[in-house]
Formats: structure tokens, sequence, C-alpha cells
């Protein structure tokens, strides 16, 4: 993957440079790696933790991702802006956006100053007290990831986790269109079950699966341009 080589391509700069001073200054900078601004930024926001909710933003995960972040995230890196957050895909596609943030801004304080307020400001004499606190926290976790002798103060924890890449979809999901009047979209297959939502007559679904209630009946189960998941009754739709 390309992130894996821009990974190589930074680690084998920051092998070639003598270490000096535990600093966030440039020098300091220069030793860090992917997998170390990983470490920094996954301890800032969430303390490594994948289950982190912020219930006052909604902001989920290790990386503490926006969930609509997570929708043009996951559709622009996964092909399926419906996939989990599960911890496999929450590092595929946080290591996938911060690696084009590092070849936008061309620095990781500048990824780490996108991270916060999502503005690319390279002037630091602009940025807000609360913004420099929060680059200079990152900074000083992944300077100490990416340095022998203090690497064992990160938490392990907030280290990136290498899965293999999740699946990719490089087709676009089926579509069908409602032709009940008023569909109610149900967390499970059978009209027994809850509903999540309601779409009307003409509305495009995509389809991810397909299943059947108790009774036998055929079921979708359907994404909704929000993100959330739910099943219809197929005898409601059209293909």
């Amino acid at each position: 993957m390309r992130s894996i080589a821009v990974a190589a391509a930074l680690l084998a700069l920051c092998g070639s440079l003598a270490l000096g001073p535990l600093t966030v200054d440039a020098g300091g900078e220069k030793r860090v790696d992917l997998t170390a601004f990983l470490a920094g930024l996954a301890c800032t926001e969430s303390g490594g933790r994948f289950d982190a909710l912020n219930r006052r933003s909604s902001a989920y995960g290790k990386y503490q991702v926006m969930p609509r972040n997570w929708l043009a995230w996951s559709a622009r890196y996964m092909g399926n802006r419906w996939a989990r957050p599960t911890p496999r895909n929450q590092e595929f596609v946080a290591r996938e956006r911060i690696v084009d943030l590092y070849e936008k801004h061309g620095s990781w304080r500048g990824v780490a100053y996108w991270w916060l307020t999502g503005d690319g400001e390279s002037d630091q004499s602009l940025w807000t007290g609360h913004a420099l606190a929060y680059v200079n926290k990152v900074m000083g976790v992944a300077v100490r990831a990416a340095t022998p002798g203090f690497v064992e103060t990160v938490p392990e924890r907030c280290f990136p986790v290498w899965y293999a890449d999740p699946r990719i979809r490089t087709e676009p999901f089926p579509r069908v269109r409602v032709t009940g009047g008023v569909v109610n979209v149900r967390v499970a297959a059978g009209y027994e079950n809850r509903s999540i939502a309601v779409v009307r007559r003409g509305t495009k679904l995509a389809v991810l699966n397909r299943g059947f209630d108790p009774r036998g009946e055929a079921w979708l189960k359907v994404g909704l341009m929000d993100g959330r998941i739910g099943w219809v009754a197929q005898w409601l739709v059209k293909g």
C-alpha cells in the first residue's frame, strides 16, 4: 500500500539522522515517522482506546474521528461509507488520511493542527494557545515514541496495530428504489423489529446484503446516506 511505502521512506530518513536532545523543535520532529506520529495522536486523542467515545462531539475510536468524517473517509479509502469503525478499519482509515495530510502539509505539526481544527493554516503564530498546546502534546509523545530510550514511556496501546488491510470496495453497491408509499427501515429482518428510519417512494437505497425474516420472507440490508444501516422488506423495493 502507498501508506506503507511512505512509512518506509520516513523510517529510512529518521534512521539516517543522529538523535539529539528529546525536544519537539524542528530537530525533534525529524525523528518522527508515521508510526510514532500515530502513537502520539492516539495517546492524545483517546489514550489508545478503540472504543473511546466523546459524548459531547460523538467523535469515536482510537483517533477520535467525527461521524461525518468517518462516512467521508471510509468512502474514500475503503469504497464503503457504511464500513463499521472496527479496530482494523480505524487503523487503516486513520493511517491513509494522515498520509494524505502529511503529503499536503509537509510536516507532522501541520497534520496535528489539522486533525484538531480542520484548518491548513501553516503560520503557527496564528494558532490559538489551545491548538499549540494540543500540537505540542501530540508531538511530545511522538518524539518519545521515535526515540530509543524513551519509547517505553509511551503506552503500547497507543502504537498503531498493523492489521492486514481491510477489503477495499472498487465497485458501487447495487441500488434499489423504494416502491412502497412509506417504508420502515428496521434493525433486523422482520416487521416485528424496531424501525430506525422511514423512507418514501422513490428513495434509492444501497444494498449491503440479503437475508430472510423468521417466516422465510426476503429482506435487504440497506445503507442510508447518513451512515445508518437497516433492513427493508424486499417486496417494498425494486432493483
